[in-house]
């Protein structure tokens, strides 16, 4: 706690005023504990001001942003208890995302109930919302409320917590004089901090039904976010780690609910995404899994150690680096897994770096093309690895899905059920696949495995399936691009503005403009070529390279 505390106070002196600027994009965090945040702290967040980011201060005044963000509450429990919070992700993104100030209101209290939250209760949580709402609108304008909270509820038990919730939710706008301002509300964490029938109710009906009833009422999905102590499973708090997720999950759901011109999250401006990836560099994986990728259009990611490619034995033969090529020829990535596969997490970050270079160097030179991405042995890492791993490349796998059989013991229900969840919660999934017919995980039935594919392939209007590297670029693109418009009711310029590596970060991004398209004849122009468009109810659809593009939109 002594060292926590430190990194606090540390912050506190390096906080800066920003004055009494105009402009900012107001948003407003409310609820309880993981609102407040309670993931680790590493000493970086409480010492490095977030650029362009702004929290309203005790006295009412903006102040550069630095964890722990809800230390400016006026309700909240003891500075030391304040941790990583979605606020930080999410103030980050949608900053880096628009080009704009962002300003938060983060008044969150741990433990609080959704009876403590209503309008006229003596826990003030309700006033000390809209009094601190009210000083920060001075600066700029509010944009959007942000909300999780229910973990108390769930434990004691709140059969009118729709009822409840509305209540307090029309009240806050109506106080505020936003009626339509965009709620968000975050799913609880899915493990056993409670009976999961409890939870799944909450996740399940209670919130859908209140996004249901409320007018602009969205809700962000917890799948797949994992628990603060792995040895507390009673605990309710999300990691650092899924805090992270949590505030990429809330930028995602608020962006197009506030700007008329944005980014899509996946492609084409599908619900979900998946990529197919491979370990370990399998003879199976030319010889049988490429080739059925191929046969529905589709392209995927094999991993490989350079040291054991073409020394593999009877038991787990490897692919070669004739077949490697070829593949590559043909659109598949070829990416790095580390040279030996050995715990890079045991090494010294000197030999750690020198592996993964190996194994660059290896594949350069026999495939042709630089790895861009990376998959960490034995999916162990560290901050310092990731660092590492990362440098020159668009991403690294940080989440997957087990899909083999011998050991991952997946049958075609489970794996058609993982797909629908990847669709219903708008996630990047990311599947890890070993042995085929030998080897680790190996599949009794790799029939199994091709029927999951057509099933994939039937749901292609949901899903953008793409390699991993493809994915991991458009993402990063999409959380540092600036669209810029221009619009003298004849012709729409469409301008972007990205901070990357453009030789990495080159992927085409889908572009949505927000409008009354109805009866109007469009032509899409880059470059004095014409762009296909797609219309998807008042969106009007188009795809751009953000390298200091320019796009031009002519309206009859």
């Amino acid at each position: 706690m002594r060292r926590s505390l430190m990194f606090i106070m540390v912050c506190f002196v390096s906080v800066v005023l920003y004055g009494q600027t105009e402009g900012y994009d107001i948003y407003l965090m409310i609820g309880q504990s993981n609102m407040a945040g309670r993931g680790s702290l590493e000493q970086t967040d409480t010492t490095q001001i977030v650029e362009g980011v702004w929290l309203l201060d005790s006295a009412g005044v903006p102040v550069k942003a630095c964890a722990p963000f809800n230390r400016y509450s006026s309700i909240r429990k003891d500075i030391k208890l304040q941790g990583y919070s979605p606020a930080n992700n999410f103030s980050k993104l949608m900053r880096s995302r628009s080009g704009r100030n962002i300003l938060l209101v983060v008044n969150a209290k741990g433990g609080s109930a959704i009876d403590e939250w209503q309008p006229g209760d003596k826990h003030r949580f309700f006033d000390e919302a809209v009094r601190r709402t009210n000083q920060a609108m001075k600066y700029g304008t509010l944009k959007g409320i942000l909300w999780h909270q229910g973990e108390t509820n769930v434990m004691k038990g709140t059969p009118d917590y729709i009822d409840k919730f509305t209540t307090f939710i029309t009240a806050l706008r109506d106080t505020l004089n936003s009626s339509d301002i965009p709620v968000v509300m975050g799913q609880l964490g899915q493990w056993g901090w409670n009976t999961a029938d409890k939870i799944n109710a909450f996740n399940d009906s209670v919130i859908p039904a209140i996004c249901n009833s409320v007018n602009n009422c969205h809700y962000v999905s917890s799948h797949r976010l994992g628990r603060l102590y792995k040895n507390k499973e009673r605990d309710p708090h999300f990691s650092r780690e899924a805090q992270i997720e949590l505030g990429r999950r809330y930028a995602d759901a608020m962006t197009p609910l506030v700007d008329s011109i944005y980014v899509t999250k996946f492609r084409g401006n599908k619900k979900s995404a998946m990529s197919f990836t491979f370990d370990d560099g399998d003879l199976d994986h030319a010889l049988l899994v490429a080739p059925e990728l191929e046969k529905r259009g589709f392209l995927g990611t094999f991993w490989i150690n350079g040291k054991k490619i073409e020394n593999g034995d009877s038991e787990r033969p490897r692919m070669s680096w004739s077949q490697l090529r070829d593949m590559s020829l043909k659109g598949h990535e070829i990416s790095n897994h580390s040279w030996s596969h050995g715990k890079l997490v045991l090494m010294t970050p000197e030999d750690a770096r020198k592996d993964i270079e190996m194994n660059d160097s290896a594949i350069a030179l026999n495939v042709g093309k630089r790895p861009v991405s990376f998959c960490y042995p034995f999916n162990a890492t560290r901050s310092w690895l990731v660092d590492i791993a990362e440098e020159g490349r668009v991403g690294s796998r940080l989440h997957q899905k087990g899909i083999g059989q011998q050991n991952n013991k997946m049958t075609p229900e489970k794996l058609t059920a993982w797909v629908d969840e990847v669709v219903a919660t708008g996630d990047w999934g990311v599947t890890m696949t070993h042995g085929i017919t030998t080897g680790y995980d190996k599949w009794h039935n790799p029939q199994e495995l091709w029927d999951m594919f057509d099933y994939v392939k039937s749901r292609e209007d949901d899903i953008w399936v793409a390699t991993f590297k493809e994915i991991a670029a458009y993402r990063a693109e999409r959380d540092n691009v600036v669209l810029k418009k221009q619009d003298n009711g004849k012709e729409i310029t469409i301008t972007a503005d990205i901070q990357l590596d453009k030789t990495l970060f080159n992927e085409p991004i889908t572009v949505a403009i927000k409008g009354n398209w109805f009866d109007k004849k469009i032509s899409v122009v880059r470059n004095d070529e014409k762009v296909n468009v797609n219309f998807q109810g008042d969106l009007l659809l188009f795809e751009m390279i953000p390298v200091s593009d320019s796009v031009k939109i002519s309206l009859k």
